[in-house]
């Protein structure tokens, strides 16, 4: 596929963990913003402390060249024992609908 992918990974912290858990996705965020083909790549905590990524790709195969980078080699090796259950990922295209600008991520 050529058109942007769309991610949501969600992490479900430990309780004792969740502040470090926090941090080192907070440290390695900015590294992952200059990878090749990152739109965005955004961190939210939701109101249960699960923390959730919204990104977005220009194309698939730069975003799974992203999953075999240091940056995701890191984020696996630092929450390993640290989480109630395994990293939710959900890869998705979007089905732009309404309003232009509003039924998009792209803004399209």
């Amino acid at each position: 596929m050529t058109e942007q992918c769309t991610v949501i990974a969600i992490f479900t912290p430990k309780t004792e963990y969740c502040e470090e858990i926090r941090e080192l996705l907070l440290r390695i965020t900015p590294f992952v913003h200059s990878e090749p083909g990152c739109e965005f790549y955004t961190l939210n905590e939701d109101v249960d402390g699960r923390f959730v990524f919204i990104e977005a790709w220009s194309t698939r195969a730069l975003w799974q060249e992203h999953n075999d980078r240091q940056t995701v080699k890191d984020i696996i090796a630092g929450v390993e024992g640290k989480l109630q259950r395994d990293v939710e990922v959900y890869e998705m295209y979007n089905q732009p609908t309404g309003s232009v600008g509003k039924g998009s991520l792209t803004g399209k």
